[in-house]
């Protein structure tokens, strides 16, 4: 009892200077106007008040210590009752000791009984005979307080007018969790911040200051100025206590905030965001404009001006599916280190990102910039959590009828004059009138275009000129702009086309010398090459080996992966010089690294830094790059050598396991592939960059767009006038991969094979290391076919020509290892050969550290077979332990993980159902497994949500969970069941039996 009574005490006070906090907080927001200080626990009374302590919890004062709100706390465990005569009894104290109040008020979060309501509306009583009668009445049974009521003098009832009675129906967390977002909007309110943590910080630490006072420190007084300058600690401080900032954090390639503010804007948005209450439903508003007008600037400025008032803002790259993907990858790494790397297709990520910013406590802006499309987005846009989106877009028709349009229009007159002398007096110079009327002059011509402005202060700039030449770069650009009008886009105006090519021609004019002659040169190569890459993170090393590196010199070299050029004296081409000269008018912009915000990882390259630079270009200015070239010139060196250095990039970060890099690299590849389908281009090139770009997509676990690629280089192929016998073959052998991970059956795929066939014999002679491992690659995927499915006696007559074929072919490092691992495979389905010998020759390929990641976890999960047939059930464990790092650190190679799944859970659940305890640790890693695993992948074959449903249900069955095995089994009364109807199925058949038996009989009834 003794210890309860303790709990209701440090409550009581725990809730009594909450409340003061909230007093206090009140006061700070200038909704208590006159309020100087608190005095907590005040010793003092009037002194014509009675000598009565206990009285008053708190007073809140004046500059003259007079009180202004004198308070008591009163505090009730639940269901607790405050009475009429009780209040009545607390109010006159009040009144007596503090005579001088303007105002009392009694808080409580107990109940109020009926007559303690009454008596709140009888104090509002402005006659005070009235109110005299009707506290009698209302006090009639306890004789006491009815004679207290009868017995107040005038003075007394006047000061009893101005009391109240407050009641509080919040929980304890409910209160704290309003303080603490009102301590937020406070400190937001004065560009502070302050994040879910930190405000819990700041809360108890306000509270603690209260509770100094009222021990009697600084005579229980908390002034009001002592208050706000605790309230308003500077957020490094808050920071280094907790070890790093928990608000305003910047997920993603948040720009800098622009150098010229645009206050009307930022209000419009911020209106837009913010007029109705808040609630979890995610409010947003569209920003559109054209290109180069200011939207993205405007969204930069906007999370930067109201970074303190969000935990979290989040920057989506929009332009592309694959850049919307990464981005949704590397936002939900953030959110969910523990699960960074999950498989994940498109689908699976957008619900699961959606899912943690639904469930997220703390506030957050996202900003999801280029968005063309409104139909291609909406299923990436959360609609739940306390959040806002603001989205940028130049497609006016498409955003046409969303509710909050924001237009982002030129500058003003004001604006884009502060533009200019931002860029062309920051030396010190002297700004006259006629710098001003210069200034006026450039704008109006430039239509007070932002891209225009920059582009023209570029060119002036980086001629030496000043304002005093205005003239002369007007009449430049009007004589471009005239000779241009027919190839301006809708919309643009002309000058800011004719700027983007001036700037062009500035940077081959500015070439003194040879070797600037050459810099310029490969700018401008530079840049054409960038109008067909995507427009954000264009890796700078990239993208000037494809301008200038010819494919023949790599090859030559014989260089696998990115070409990084160094700088030294003995490069004619300074990377970063082609990199400055772009800079300097103004065309291209930095960028997020590459490896932003992605895993700490090493790149394999001697150059990382290098390898990681990137830059922007800003799209109108692709386009006018692209009309030019597409008008007078020839695209498909450009696109071509292009792809070769793209691929052999996007190759490095495949085999290399580099998925993040790969992520980011697959933007590029999708816009050079799409500008070829577009223009009608095509090369080998440019065949072999779709099937890079299909391998990457099948490493993800993205089927339909891996066939979509591996179609569309199997068609450049075909359309080449002279036959390109190895490419095709090598387009073959990944595509039928595929279509039969889609499930296509062997019918379907028989031309394919046949295809493979003619063009290995072709082969056999002139390049027989590719016929083998195209040869070793499709009998892989048939063997796994016909253990499925029947094989024709045309598909049978084809495996036994290929095995034959196979067999003449010599052995390469592939086919060693796909040879190996079929022997394996077939000798763990007909068990004729001794699994401790299976096991040995599985360790040995395991200790190849050159064999690839895919094959690796083939060979670890047959491994386990293996191991789980000999009844090593800790090795077991072990292996599935080593999958479940592949699930959980790598979204690559989600079928082969999916597949090891069904094999392994086999045995796994046979042990089980015949009374293998040892072999319960492995069903768990194998629940962990799929847990990591998008369901997607693992429910690709038929069969694959019942198998996955069987070993739910047993991992439930043995953790005892009645509620899930129940959930469980009435799933799989609707499952369908004919999917194991095939004779190769007899395990999976009398596991299913078993755990729906021993299931059944675990419950109840």
């Amino acid at each position: 009892m003794a210890e309860r009574g303790g709990q209701a005490a440090a409550f009581g006070f725990q809730y009594q200077y909450l409340v003061t906090l909230e007093e206090l907080l009140a006061a700070a927001e200038g909704l208590r106007p006159g309020v100087h200080a608190a005095v907590i626990e005040p010793t003092e009374t009037d002194a014509e008040g009675v000598d009565d302590p206990d009285a008053i919890d708190f007073d809140l004062v004046d500059g003259d210590r007079s009180p202004v709100l004198a308070a008591q706390v009163k505090s009730g465990g639940p269901g607790t009752e405050l009475s009429a005569p009780t209040a009545f009894a607390v109010l006159m104290r009040m009144i007596k000791a503090r005579p001088s109040a303007k105002a009392y008020s009694l808080i409580t979060n107990m109940i109020l009984h009926s007559k303690a309501v009454h008596l709140n509306r009888v104090l509002r009583l402005t006659d005070p005979d009235e109110l005299q009668q009707q506290l009698a009445a209302l006090l009639e049974r306890s004789s006491r307080q009815k004679e207290n009521a009868k017995g107040l003098n005038h003075d007394e009832l006047l000061r009893l007018r101005r009391a109240r009675i407050v009641p509080d129906t919040r929980e304890p967390h409910e209160l704290r969790e309003q303080l603490r977002e009102r301590i937020r909007k406070f400190r937001s309110q004065q560009r502070s911040g302050l994040g879910l943590r930190s405000a819990g910080r700041m809360t108890n630490h306000l509270v603690s200051e209260i509770f100094r006072r009222a021990c009697g420190e600084f005579d229980g007084v908390l002034t009001l100025t002592d208050f706000r300058s605790e309230l308003l600690t500077e957020a490094t401080h808050l920071a280094h206590d907790l070890g790093s900032f928990d608000w305003g954090i910047m997920v993603g390639p948040v720009p800098s905030p622009p150098d010229l503010p645009r206050p009307g804007l930022l209000a419009h948005i911020h209106r837009a965001l913010t007029e109705a209450p808040e609630d979890r439903v995610v409010r947003a508003c569209v920003l559109l404009g054209l290109s180069g007008i200011g939207k993205t600037s405007a969204a930069a400025a906007y999370a930067h001006d109201v970074a303190d008032s969000y935990d979290h803002i989040f920057w989506v790259d929009a332009e592309s599916d694959a850049s919307l993907a990464a981005s949704y990858h590397a936002l939900h790494d953030w959110l969910a280190p523990q699960q960074a790397q999950a498989n994940m297709d498109s689908s699976a990520l957008r619900h699961r990102v959606h899912a943690l910013l639904s469930a997220f406590p703390g506030r957050w802006l996202m900003i999801i910039d280029n968005a063309s499309d409104r139909r291609r987005l909406l299923p990436w846009l959360p609609t739940s959590g306390r959040g806002h989106l603001i989205i940028t877009s130049t497609n006016q028709s498409s955003w046409a009828t969303h509710p909050r349009r924001v237009p982002v229009t030129h500058l003003t007159t004001d604006q884009a004059v502060s533009l200019i002398r931002l860029r062309l007096s920051n030396d010190g110079s002297v700004w006259d009138k006629g710098s001003e009327q210069a200034a006026v002059e450039l704008a109006q011509n430039l239509e007070y275009w932002p891209l225009a402005i920059e582009l023209a202060c570029g060119y002036l700039a980086s001629c030496g000129l000043g304002l005093a030449e205005v003239s002369r770069y007007l009449e430049l650009i009007r004589d471009r702009a005239l000779d241009d009008e027919q190839s301006v886009p809708p919309g643009y105006p002309r000058t800011l086309v004719a700027a983007i090519r001036v700037a062009l021609q500035r940077i081959g004019r500015a070439a003194k010398g040879v070797r600037q002659q050459d810099i310029s040169s490969a700018a401008i190569a530079s840049i054409t090459t960038a109008s067909y890459l995507a427009s954000r993170q264009i890796p700078l090393q990239l993208l000037v080996a494809a301008a200038v590196v010819p494919k023949e010199s790599v090859m030559r070299s014989g260089l696998k992966g990115p070409l990084i050029m160094v700088e030294s004296s003995q490069n004619p081409l300074s990377v970063l010089e082609i990199h400055r000269a772009l800079r300097t008018e103004s065309l291209v912009q930095r960028s997020e690294p590459l490896s932003a915000g992605g895993p700490h990882r090493q790149a394999k390259s001697e150059h990382p830094d290098e390898l990681d630079e990137t830059i922007s270009i800003n799209e109108i200015v692709q386009h006018v790059v692209r009309d030019t070239l597409e008008g007078s010139g020839d695209v498909e060196p450009i696109l071509s050598r292009a792809a070769f250095h793209t691929q052999g990039w996007l190759a490095e970060f495949i085999d290399d396991e580099d998925e993040h890099r790969m992520h980011r690299l697959v933007p590029h590849a999708q816009s050079l592939a799409g500008h070829a389908l577009r223009l009608g281009t095509s090369s080998d090139d440019l065949a072999v960059l779709y099937g890079n770009l299909g391998g990457a997509y099948f490493r993800i676990g993205s089927l339909a767009g891996a066939r979509s690629c591996f179609e569309a280089e199997l068609n450049v192929i075909r359309a080449r006038t002279a036959p390109a016998p190895v490419l095709e073959i090598k387009t073959l052998f990944p595509l039928v991969a595929v279509m039969r991970e889609q499930g296509a059956p062997l019918d379907c795929l028989f031309h394919h094979l046949k295809r493979v066939h003619e063009l290995a014999l072709q082969l056999a002679d002139s390049h027989p290391t590719d016929a083998a491992s195209a040869v070793a690659n499709v009998l892989t995927t048939l063997r796994t076919a016909t253990h499925r499915e029947v094989p024709g006696e045309a598909v049978i007559r084809l495996i036994a020509d290929l095995q034959a074929l196979g067999a003449r072919l010599p052995d390469t490092d592939v086919s060693k290892i796909l040879a190996e691992i079929g022997y394996i495979t077939q000798a763990l389905s007909d068990r004729s050969v001794d699994y401790a010998e299976i096991e040995i020759r599985c360790r040995a390929m395991l200790d190849n550290a050159q064999l690839p990641i895919a094959q690796r976890i083939d060979v670890i999960a047959l491994l386990a077979e293996a191991l789980a047939f000999q009844g090593s059930w800790t090795d077991v464990a072990v292996e599935l332990a080593t999958l479940n790092g592949y699930a959980t650190t790598s979204k690559l190679n989600p079928q082969t993980i999916a597949t090891a799944v069904h094999n392994v859970g086999l045995q796994v659940g046979m042990a089980l159902i015949q009374n293998e305890p040892h072999a319960l640790p492995s069903l768990y890693r194998l629940t962990e497994i799929i847990a990591h695993v998008d369901e997607e992948h693992l429910d690709r074959a038929a069969d694959g949500p019942l198998k996955l449903l069987v070993l739910r249900l047993l991992d439930a069955l043995y953790r005892s969970d009645r509620t899930e095995t129940e959930a469980l089994l009435t799933e799989f009364e609707t499952t369908d069941k004919s999917v194991l109807d095939a004779a190769h199925e007899i395990g999976w058949r009398l596991l299913t039996f078993r755990t729906v038996a021993m299931a059944t009989a675990a419950l109840p009834g």
